[in-house]
């Protein structure tokens, strides 16, 4: 047998690669009810990675829900063995006068490049604290009220809920996944609580989302997403451990506010979503759904802005996207200054 030795690889059959099956990871709250919320703003944000001018929503929520885990690692002892079993501050609480004090004192220290001066509560440490990485991301309260509110809120729950509610906490920040046939779900539950009298069964366990706002200034369409977000969390939560959690409960910080501190929880402040198993399963469903839309809007790069109705005016008013979109203003969109 002779072989052409121009052609020493002739006759020889090489099979194509088998194409991966590469799954894309979808979160529950930045990819899903970001597109429920508004297709438009998730495509310009979230893919093609525009980054917005302003950051409010953002700046207000992160920073509620970081230090209020510092809190909580706080009464573990987590952040320094000294503070196991104690509630920052003790529950005190200082006047909104002292804290804008305190953050005047803190930008004239920042100008003048000297030392910075000392936080007047532990409060208002982790709050700076958790404020600093956010302005590394470019994330900042856009005046000085946001500030002040948030650490009012922080104060009054952690005073108010504290001494009851941080000795309940089994888990913050607890991470769920699930791989699913065509993507991977995920998602973070901000608490795993403890009901009273439990035996660390996980059937026994309470999943608890805070929200920054109040519960009546939630869009329906918000509401529903909400709900949405807590009985998908269920479900991972059921993939995980086995069994359901006991309760899903939303908490609407905004609630709190006031003057001074409620003397009790008030009424609205806390909700419970119902975790029926046919909720549970139209909620997946729909999770499947979602990614389907998110997949074809990719596919085809539209991506089409909330009906009017649908989506907060306060989250049209501050989005980069509102002068040329019809959703504002009851679908007659924003008024030009100008001509």
């Amino acid at each position: 047998m002779t072989t052409d030795r121009r052609r020493p690889f002739q006759g020889i059959l090489i099979p194509s690669p088998n194409t991966p099956n590469i799954k894309r990871r979808y979160s529950v709250t930045q990819d899903i009810v970001s597109f429920r919320r508004c297709a438009r703003q998730y495509g310009a944000f979230n893919i093609h990675k525009y980054a917005p001018a302003y950051q409010t929503q953002t700046y207000f929520g992160t920073i509620l829900h970081q230090v209020l885990d510092r809190c909580h690692t706080h009464f573990y002892g987590k952040i320094d063995p000294s503070t196991k079993g104690s509630i920052p501050d003790n529950g005190k609480i200082i006047s909104d006068d002292e804290i804008i004090d305190y953050f005047d004192e803190l930008r004239q220290a920042e100008k003048a490049k000297t030392k910075n001066p000392t936080p007047p509560s532990e409060i208002v440490k982790y709050f700076i604290e958790v404020e600093n990485g956010l302005k590394s991301q470019g994330i900042r309260a856009i005046t000085q009220d946001i500030r002040q509110k948030a650490v009012r809120l922080l104060q009054y729950f952690n005073a108010l809920e504290g001494h009851t509610l941080y000795p309940r906490v089994k888990d913050t920040e607890h991470r769920l996944q699930a791989d699913r046939s065509n993507h991977i779900l995920h998602g973070v539950v901000d608490l795993l609580v403890d009901t009273p009298n439990a035996t660390d069964n996980p059937a026994d366990c309470e999943m608890w989302d805070y929200k920054g706002s109040s519960l009546l200034d939630v869009n329906p369409k918000d509401l529903e997403n909400y709900e949405f977000q807590m009985r998908v969390y269920a479900k991972l939560y059921e993939l995980k451990h086995g069994v359901l959690p006991r309760k899903a409960i939303l908490y609407f910080l905004n609630e709190l506010d006031g003057s001074t501190c409620p003397s009790k929880r008030p009424v609205n402040a806390l909700m419970e979503v119902s975790l029926a198993p046919n909720d549970i399963d139209d909620a997946v469903s729909e999770f499947a759904n979602t990614v389907a839309q998110i997949e074809e809007a990719r596919l085809t790069d539209r991506w089409d802005a909330a009906q009017p109705g649908s989506i907060s005016e306060k989250d049209c008013q501050i989005c980069d996207l509102r002068w040329n979109c019809l959703t504002p203003n009851g679908g007659k969109g924003v008024k030009l200054r100008y001509p």
